[in-house]
């Protein structure tokens, strides 16, 4: 089965919600999350979630390169490769950026993946909110038959639930316990 990615919101009103849910992610077994440079600055944001996740990888998509010089790329990448643990990836945007700044994340060691979400030999699919389980088995399976290694969905609160339970509900064990 690929591995699930989440494209988190741009901005949010409530932070402590924000990093629940991301820890919540982490839990139910998310591989990855991804946060766009519009709205917070998402290198501070990915401190904050270095800070509060072990395992998972901490993305930032680039959408607006013009934005960081290459020097300011380079120490932020290379700051959060250091706090956490090596988790960090990059993705680039469709019109790609200029050298200095791919040296500036190479130099810090982040993994760089190109706007179709390449990277080597790994090869992420975005996908769309899922609708039920149903929907979400089936993307997830099409995925892998597209030779995908990953998905990346948008995020909603039913991506805990997808996650945490796959299989279709079976509640056979609560009607014996009730009779």
């Amino acid at each position: 089965m690929p591995r699930v990615g989440v494209r988190l919101p741009v901005v949010t009103t409530e932070v402590g919600e924000y990093l629940a849910d991301v820890t919540a992610l982490e839990a139910a077994g998310a591989h990855a999350v991804w946060v766009e440079d519009a709205g917070p600055d998402p290198w501070v944001m990915l401190g904050a979630l270095a800070a509060i996740t072990h395992r998972m990888v901490l993305g930032c998509v680039i959408t607006s390169p013009e934005e960081w010089p290459a020097a300011q790329l380079g120490r932020a990448a290379g700051a959060l490769q250091t706090l956490s643990r090596g988790r960090i990836v990059v993705g680039l945007p469709p019109e790609g950026m200029r050298e200095d700044q791919l040296d500036a994340l190479r130099v810090a060691g982040v993994r760089i993946f190109d706007s179709d979400f390449v990277a080597g030999t790994e090869k992420w699919i975005a996908i769309p909110v899922p609708l039920d389980r149903e929907a979400w088995n089936s993307a997830l399976a099409d995925c892998e038959a597209a030779g995908a290694t990953g998905v990346i969905a948008p995020w909603t609160d039913r991506l805990i639930d997808l996650l945490r339970n796959p299989e279709p509900d079976d509640r056979s064990d609560l009607l014996m316990s009730t009779g």
